[in-house]
């Protein structure tokens, strides 16, 4: 067993998480959304195109996991983050394709797991998260 370690980047932000290997992309993204402090209630994907997901070939995505593939791409429920991201790949995790939150995800390092025990932890965060929903009607 392998724990990941994966560095989010947001114009702002950035975390730095370990996670382990044996965990699916589906449960990747539920803590990386959570680390910023989102509400995990949109359609997401993986994309290895980090400047214009919608024209990547390499692509994992929740509509995939509901039978609504559109190149026949893997879900994110079975694919395992040992699967997809080694040291140095580049990912760009997508949230909420009306908002297109998009975030910059870097495999920073792999090593042996220290416990059997599934790891999911964040090991540092810089900046101020982005609000999910502002409340643009301050701002007036």
């Amino acid at each position: 067993m392998q724990t990941h370690t994966i560095q989010l980047q947001f114009p702002g932000f950035e975390a730095v998480v370990a996670v382990s290997g044996t965990a699916s992309l589906y449960e990747l993204a539920a803590f990386l959304i959570e680390t910023l402090g989102f509400d995990f209630d949109h359609a997401f994907g993986f994309y290895d195109n980090v400047k214009n997901p919608y024209r990547s070939k390499e692509k994992y995505t929740l509509f995939a996991d509901m039978g609504e593939s559109e190149d026949g791409e893997p879900g994110v429920k079975k694919t395992f983050v040992a699967d997809v991201f080694a040291p140095k790949k580049k990912m760009l995790l997508l949230f909420d394709y009306g908002d297109d939150w998009m975030f910059l995800l870097a495999c920073t390092g792999v090593e042996p797991a220290k416990t059997r025990r599934k790891v999911r932890k964040v090991l540092s965060t810089k900046g101020t998260p982005p609000e999910q929903y502002p409340d643009y009607d301050e701002e007036e």
